[in-house]
């Protein structure tokens, strides 16, 4: 009798388990995804100098049309080239930048357009 009594107390207890389960898993996918090319964007500080759709620093180039002006392998170009050789020359250099993080925020960038 213990037992059968037992039963239905465990099934109650994995029901709410999978309830608490299903709503998170829910609640994650609700969750605005954030592209990762713009986390890696916030990341290095390109907003500080850089507007981007209206939101930015003025110091250098609005780059919410960029795409529009150069390629994708034209962007990267510019984020990996010398900065001595840049006008103004004060952006940095992410030549150290991993590629496939180069890859991605060039197109990123020319998604813009």
């Amino acid at each position: 009798m213990f037992t059968q009594m037992k039963t239905p107390a465990i099934l109650f207890f994995i029901l709410f388990l999978c309830g608490i389960f299903f709503t998170a898993a829910i609640a994650a996918d609700d969750a605005p995804q954030v592209d990762p090319a713009l986390e890696l964007i916030h990341a290095l500080g390109c907003k500080g100098c850089h507007v981007i759709r209206g939101k930015g620093g003025s110091l250098a180039t609005d780059l919410t049309q960029i795409g529009s002006r150069l390629s994708a392998e034209q962007i990267e170009v510019q984020l990996t080239s010398d900065p001595t050789t840049r006008l103004k020359g004060f952006m940095p250099s992410y030549i150290s930048l991993p590629k496939n993080d180069l890859k991605r925020v060039s197109k990123y960038l020319y998604n813009l357009h």
